[in-house]
């Protein structure tokens, strides 16, 4: 299931235009899905939230595509039997809760 652009500007906006995993700054970002689509996408409800995406530079996009294991540790990706918005998110700057209103909570500085 794809974002809405209304989820897609929640996202961006919450980056204020940065990577969200190294913190550069991007013009022209990609929106990475933390719980995968899968095979023909998905029906939950949830895979369009907000707290299921991030918005990355396509160098960090690629890190999580090719380490798989450090990207479940943090967070970037999260496993089918979990919540996106229960999993914390390790970013540039520190580890965070992801709302679906697009907001974040800080839970600890890097």
């Amino acid at each position: 299931m794809k974002f809405t652009e209304k989820t897609r500007s929640l996202i961006r906006e919450r980056a204020g235009g940065r990577c969200e995993l190294c913190g550069v700054g991007v013009l022209v970002g990609q929106i990475h899905h933390r719980q995968a689509r899968g095979m023909g996408g998905t029906v939950r409800v949830e895979a369009r939230s907000p707290a299921n995406g991030l918005y990355l530079d396509m160098k960090c996009h690629e890190r999580i595509e090719r380490n798989r294991s450090e990207a479940y540790e943090n967070g970037w990706l999260v496993h089918k039997w979990e919540s996106s918005a229960e999993r914390p998110v390790k970013m540039f700057d520190g580890w965070y809760m992801l709302a679906g209103d697009g907001s974040l909570e800080r839970l600890s500085p890097r």
